[in-house]
């Protein structure tokens, strides 16, 4: 791959990174997160839980990376449920809720986007030299490691921190800045986000973060 393909295979990689990051802080276990990832398993509706064969797999998995695990009847749904231990001896649950997290979801879609590729080890070339990363992870730290060398990374709260030539070569120069237009159409609905986002009402902030953070796809930090 190069050129517009590898660009998109990384990118839905670099976000598929953030989507099992999310997960594993609610499985608190990376071993039971990847094999959640593995689209080969039915686990993508309430209704894959009501079918016992659809998790005996999942349990035989876990085992097998050394993770404790059993399958349980949750009897108030009608369905099944895979309870494990995570590493402090916690009780943990895969169940039908797991579907309802956004974060799941989207890790799931996205493994399955990248399944065609995502089949290590990789090689990388680059001109004459030519590398072998044995994961997605390590592909993808070694692909921004590359993509940061003699870069070098500042940032502002504000433009007056900067300094004059920076301040310059970024903002006042005509020739190299970019100017992008800003319309109102809607008063009240933009008054209404600008008090969401900038507001004293933190509740009402983190419930819009939460219900928009996925969709989210040019961000300014």
């Amino acid at each position: 791959m190069e050129g517009t393909e590898l660009r998109s295979f990384l990118m839905s990689l670099d976000e598929y990174q953030q989507m099992f990051r999310r997960v594993e802080r609610k499985m608190r276990d990376a071993r039971v997160v990847e094999i959640l990832a593995n689209v080969d398993y039915k686990l993508d509706t309430k209704a894959d839980f009501h079918e016992k064969a659809n998790l005996e797999p999942v349990v035989e998995a876990l085992k097998v990376t050394k993770v404790e695990a059993k399958l349980e009847r949750e009897e108030e749904h009608e369905a099944w449920k895979v309870e494990y231990l995570d590493p402090t001896k916690g009780t943990r649950t895969i169940g039908q809720d797991l579907v309802l997290q956004p974060e799941y979801r989207r890790m799931r879609t996205i493994a399955r986007q990248v399944a065609k590729y995502n089949q290590p080890p990789f090689a990388v070339i680059r001109e004459t030299k030519q590398e072998s990363q044995p994961g997605w992870r390590e592909l993808l730290e070694h692909v921004k490691s590359e993509g940061m060398r003699e870069v070098s990374i500042n940032r502002y709260k504000g433009l007056g921190e900067m300094n004059a030539e920076q301040l310059w070569s970024t903002t006042m120069n005509a020739e190299t800045r970019t100017l992008l237009k800003v319309d109102l159409q809607d008063l009240a609905e933009t008054e209404n986000i600008f008090s969401t986002l900038m507001g004293e009402d933190v509740e009402s902030r983190r419930k819009f973060i939460e219900e928009n953070a996925l969709d989210v796809r040019n961000l300014d930090v």
